[in-house]
């Protein structure tokens, strides 16, 4: 396969399923073992996927909390000395 190959198929592929989507819907409907078959093909796509958006939850997560920690050691006066060893569990 040549590099720029890659693109072509992703292309081809974008176009047969906007222009098929009601057919894709059938398929994917009717046909259990095209489905699994589809499922299986993109398993590990769909698997990095889901660990990228896994680990954006997380650190969109622990960015939240360092901001509230940081709010609530700012109300109740921590000396900012010693608010990193506190952030520092969050991390």
């Amino acid at each position: 396969m040549e590099p720029g190959d890659r693109n072509n198929v992703d292309a081809v592929l974008q176009a047969s399923v906007s222009a098929n989507r009601r057919l894709y819907e059938r398929i994917r409907r009717y046909n259990e073992i095209m489905c699994d078959a589809l499922k299986e093909l993109m398993k590990e796509d769909f698997d990095e996927k889901k660990q990228e958006t896994l680990l954006a939850v997380i650190e969109n997560l622990m960015e939240s909390m360092k901001l509230t920690a940081e709010q609530a050691m700012a109300a109740i006066k921590i000396p900012e000395a010693d608010q990193e060893k506190y952030l520092a569990r969050i991390r």
